[in-house]
């Protein structure tokens, strides 16, 4: 593995991280690394940063999202979108939403609507 390969690997150039966040323009991305406090490090005459790190930055808003929605099941959510195994994610949660509701038996229902609801 030569030097420029082992950089590529490391770093991240601000035009591809703008991809990644959707940014129109590098300003706008170097402002996000700024905001994230990312280090911004000029090789040459691009300007780059810690690919690890910004990969773990747009993670963390996947953590958050994960963690209020699913707050039992938010790794084994999260393990699946790093594995990118969409099918696992789908039986995952829909176990998730499969969870029963019991009625209390004090509130009796009272439209037909209701009462057709209570039976199932």
């Amino acid at each position: 593995m030569n030097t420029n390969e082992k950089n590529e690997k490391i770093y991240i150039e601000i035009g591809e991280l703008s991809k990644m966040i959707n940014a129109t323009d590098s300003r706008t991305t170097l402002k996000w690394c700024e905001e994230v406090k990312l280090p911004i490090i000029p090789i040459g005459n691009k300007k780059m940063t810690y690919r690890f790190l910004a990969e773990a930055e747009m993670d963390k808003r996947i953590l958050q999202v994960l963690k209020k929605q699913y707050p039992g099941k938010w790794q084994e959510l999260f393990q699946c979108y790093k594995n990118n195994d969409v099918y696992q994610y789908l039986i995952t949660t829909q176990q998730e939403a499969q969870t029963t509701i019991k009625l209390d038996k004090r509130v009796a229902p009272r439209s037909r609507f209701a009462k057709d609801f209570a039976k199932q």
